[in-house]
């Protein structure tokens, strides 16, 4: 009687796990595959992190983490600002994103290879903890779209923006001086206290501006009379964030004497400390180095940065 019961059971269980195969079994399959192919992601409002790194093979090439902070305004890490162009154009796409088409079966070994040999991961962290995770590829052939793949998937897909014409592999590169405004500072005459430059090569060519309390008269350090007019045209250059036009990388300045060195103290006790080198191919430019957080290096036009670099003699009162 045991026995019988004991097969009955089994037979019984052995059918209704078979019965739930049957049902759900498909559902389960038709679930994978359409994440398979889900790389748009409507709720961008409740994403709080994005982490894109870029790897070769298995190497870690470059990475960024992007923040959401309780304001709104996103972040590099916890520092630094976040260009708003790029950041607006990567939470389009990832609204609009969508599978133009499965790779052919005949070119999936070839772009399954290349994703492992070149890829940017891209983690996405919503408010309620979901994650989702995928990989961006190179363009298509046409230019129009990138490959993509979701993780556990060996299915790639070409991935277009609609209405765009080209590929959007490179929204998704995690290049620091695309997502980080080239900020060398920012301040207002009003911030100042004191803005000192040292020209290296020309010391008697120095010189440093303060004043005693805000809204007091400018003067020059060494006690020289100031033209009141060339200092309040110099101090036009000071309107809030002054910008460089590119990053560069540090090795930029290897054999590079710097030409001059400026310090600008503010009533905060905050100081910005550049240091401003010629550029090794472009007399149109310079190298600024910031001394100051973030500690990059940056190209910057002449033209723009000697707004900032003028001469002792500039300041002084005219004779006669």
């Amino acid at each position: 009687m045991n026995r019988n019961l004991l097969l009955t059971v089994g037979l019984f269980l052995v059918l209704a796990g078979a019965a739930v195969l049957v049902v759900v079994g498909p559902r389960l399959v038709e679930a994978r595959e359409r994440r398979a192919r889900t790389f748009s992601f409507s709720d961008t409002a409740a994403l709080v992190e994005i982490r894109l790194i870029e790897k070769h093979a298995d190497t870690v090439f470059r990475q960024i983490l992007l923040r959401r902070q309780k304001d709104g305004s996103w972040l590099i890490g916890d520092t630094l600002e976040v260009f708003s162009q790029p950041l607006q154009t990567l939470l389009h796409t990832l609204v609009v994103q969508t599978p133009r088409a499965p790779v052919a079966t005949t070119a999936v070994r070839n772009v399954l290879k290349f994703l492992k040999e070149h890829r940017v991961e891209v983690f996405l962290r919503f408010k309620d903890g979901r994650e989702e995770v995928f990989y961006v590829g190179g363009p298509t052939p046409d230019q129009r779209a990138s490959y993509m793949l979701r993780p556990g998937s060996d299915q790639p897909y070409e991935v277009f923006v609609p209405g765009f014409e080209g590929y959007v592999t490179s929204r998704y590169y995690p290049d620091i001086s695309v997502w980080q405004p080239n900020v060398l500072f920012e301040v207002r005459p009003v911030d100042l206290q004191a803005i000192q430059l040292e020209w290296v090569g020309e010391p008697a060519q120095s010189w440093k501006l303060e004043r005693s309390q805000p809204g007091a008269p400018w003067r020059l350090a060494s006690g020289e009379s100031t033209d009141s007019a060339q200092v309040a045209e110099y101090l036009l250059a000071y309107t809030g964030k002054f910008y460089a036009d590119e990053w560069a990388p540090p090795d930029s300045l290897v054999g590079l004497s710097p030409l001059a060195e400026m310090r600008l103290f503010l009533w905060s006790g905050k100081t910005y400390h550049l240091v401003v080198y010629p550029h090794g191919s472009s007399p149109l430019h310079y190298y600024v180095r910031l001394l100051h957080s973030p500690y990059f290096t940056h190209i910057i036009g002449r033209h723009t940065m000697d707004r900032l670099l003028w001469r002792r003699e500039q300041f002084l009162a005219r004779l006669g």
